[in-house]
């Protein structure tokens, strides 16, 4: 029982804080609640282009304390971290991709391989890499780990 009131809870802020977070030019990419409800920490991960600043990040953070105050929510109390997803945070859905495009990534297979190449495509049963050995599909049940690179 408490963890579907948990999944009920996430689906209810992500419905209710999705537009603050686009209000702010802002895709709102995972919501997180971790502790115990009623001393729980409530993370949003948000992606904007060029980056997430530490000011659209207080921002946002203002805005949904207001809301959740307002609506009343979360039961007790609660801590809002507003954070960038960062690089090392594994692309798992379709708009991870769509926001990869054209990055370099690390693909890591089941089997240990691991494949760096640029992205240039992604469908929602694969992606495409351009390698140093040409462009190479791989279905995307075939990822363990896909993350994005930092490119110097």
């Amino acid at each position: 029982m408490f963890a579907q009131a948990r999944v009920a809870l996430r689906a209810r802020l992500a419905e209710l804080l999705e537009p603050v977070v686009q209000d702010h030019g802002a895709e709102l990419v995972d919501l997180e609640l971790s502790g115990a409800l009623g001393n729980c920490t409530l993370r949003l991960l948000v992606h904007k282009d060029p980056g997430a600043t530490v000011q659209l990040c207080e921002e946002i953070s203002a805005e949904v304390g207001d809301l959740l105050d307002r609506h009343e929510v979360i039961p007790g109390c609660y801590r809002i971290e507003v954070t960038s997803p960062g690089l090392d945070r594994p692309l798992k859905t379709d708009r991870d991709f769509a926001r990869g495009l054209m990055r370099l990534l690390k693909v890591v297979q089941p089997t240990g391989r691991t494949l760096t190449g640029r992205l240039v495509e992604w469908e929602a049963d694969s992606i495409c890499l351009e390698t140093a050995k040409g462009r190479e599909a791989i279905p995307r049940q075939q990822i363990a780990k896909a993350t994005i690179e930092a490119e110097l």
